[in-house]
C-alpha cells in the first residue's frame, strides 16, 4: 500500500510535468522535434545560400521623407516573376535598418536584419537578427551569436514580409513601412 502512495503522487507530477511542457512547446517527451527543427534550418540556409547564388532580376524603389523615415530603399530581387528576396534599408533618426527577407514558394523562410544606430554623442551599437521561419512559424530566432525566445520582433518581421511583398506592385510603400510599427 505504501509503494502505490509514492507511485501515484510520482506519476501525477511526471503527468503534469509533460502537460506543461507540451503547453509551451517543448520537446523534452518529443526528441526527434528537436530534429526535425535543425534539419529545417539546416535547409533553409541551404536556399539562403542558393538564392544568393541565383542570378536574380533586381526590381528597385527609393523613397525620402516618408512620415516616419528619413530616407531608404527596397529591391525586390526575382526570378522569373517570383520574388525570392527582398532588401529594405531605411534611415530613421540616428539609426540604420537593412533587413533581408527571403522566400521560397511565395512563402517567407528568413530573414537577416542587421540594425546600426546610437546617440548622435556616443558609440555606436550594432545587432544583428536571424529569423528562420516554416509555415509562418518561428523555428528559431537569434540576436547576433545567441539563440533566443522568439518575440514580438518575430512578429513584426513575418508581417513585413508579406506586406512588402504586396507593395511590390502597389508601389504604396508609406503605407508599407510607416504603418508597421
Amino acid at each position: 500500500m505504501n509503494k502505490i502512495k509514492t507511485t501515484i503522487p510520482i506519476i501525477l507530477l511526471v503527468f503534469s510535468t509533460y502537460v506543461v511542457l507540451h503547453a509551451v512547446g517543448a520537446s523534452v517527451f518529443h526528441p526527434d522535434s528537436t530534429v526535425r527543427s535543425i534539419d529545417d534550418i539546416d535547409l533553409i540556409r541551404a536556399e539562403y545560400k542558393k538564392i544568393n547564388t541565383l542570378k536574380l532580376r533586381a526590381l528597385q524603389f527609393k523613397y525620402e521623407n516618408l512620415e516616419c523615415v528619413d530616407e531608404g530603399e527596397t529591391t525586390y530581387y526575382l526570378q522569373d516573376d517570383k520574388v525570392r528576396k527582398i532588401v529594405e534599408k531605411f534611415i530613421k533618426g540616428d539609426g540604420y535598418t537593412l533587413t533581408e527577407y527571403y522566400f521560397k514558394d511565395h512563402k517567407f523562410i528568413f530573414a537577416l536584419e542587421i540594425v546600426i544606430g546610437g546617440p548622435a554623442i556616443g558609440p555606436e551599437t550594432k545587432t544583428e537578427y536571424r529569423y528562420y521561419v516554416k509555415n509562418d512559424k518561428a523555428l528559431r530566432q537569434m540576436e547576433g551569436r545567441k539563440i533566443v525566445v522568439p518575440d514580438t520582433k518575430f512578429t513584426e518581421v513575418l508581417t513585413n514580409a508579406y506586406r512588402l511583398l504586396k507593395a511590390r506592385n502597389a508601389k504604396n510603400f508609406n503605407e508599407v513601412i510607416c504603418n508597421f510599427e
